[in-house]
């Protein structure tokens, strides 16, 4: 999936704007990069912010923008300026170190001072011993939970997702892109979900 967006003409993301991998638990490091092109005729400023965070204990994980490597993953930072037509990134380092789980992270990414003018980056990484794909009838994963905007669901031939309410009234049937649903529409409250495979 190739998805590119734009803020205000400043910079896009490429090659997309939410990584969702499956890696195998007994793997080393694996590296997800999300790339932010400058559009402007200047150099540009780009600051991110961790929104939310989810991870399996255990796990080695670091995050790294244009100008530095973290250990693990800070609230916020600003990357280093970047000239016309370069890019700036984040990239996550993940090493599960032999476990199985996921782990989750979302981030606004915005020109600096402008938090108001953000885009969303979301990383989404699930490791598994079965052949790098969890096996259906042993563990299907729902995260994050709580969320507000997305959730991601791993599972084999997912095809929708039918939400209902507490009182078991049907409210939508999302559909699946690539196992994420967006879920924004929705007022806060707890939903029960019911996975519709092929």
């Amino acid at each position: 999936m190739f998805l590119s967006l734009s803020v205000q003409a400043q910079f896009f993301v490429t090659p997309t704007d939410s990584i969702h991998e499956t890696i195998y638990a007994d793997s080393t490091i694996s590296i997800f990069q999300i790339d932010l092109i400058n559009e402007t005729t200047d150099s540009l400023n780009l600051t991110w912010k961790l929104i939310e965070e989810e991870v399996v204990e255990g796990w080695d994980y670091n995050l790294c923008d244009l100008g530095e490597c973290y250990v693990g993953v800070p609230n916020s930072s600003e990357m280093q300026t970047f000239s016309s037509g370069e890019a700036g990134f984040l990239k996550m380092l993940v090493n599960p170190l032999s476990i199985e789980g996921y782990g989750f992270w979302h981030f606004w990414v915005y020109p600096t001072g402008d938090e108001d003018n953000f885009v969303n980056l979301y990383f989404s990484v699930i490791a598994s011993r079965t052949d790098g794909v969890l096996d259906v009838e042993r563990e299907t994963l729902v995260y994050p939970n709580p969320t507000s905007n997305q959730i991601f669901i791993s599972t084999n031939d997912l095809q929708s997702v039918q939400l209902f309410s507490l009182n078991g009234s049907l409210i939508s049937e999302l559909k699946s892109q690539s196992g994420v649903f967006d879920i924004s529409a929705y007022q806060t409250g707890i939903y029960f979900l019911v996975l519709q495979n092929a």
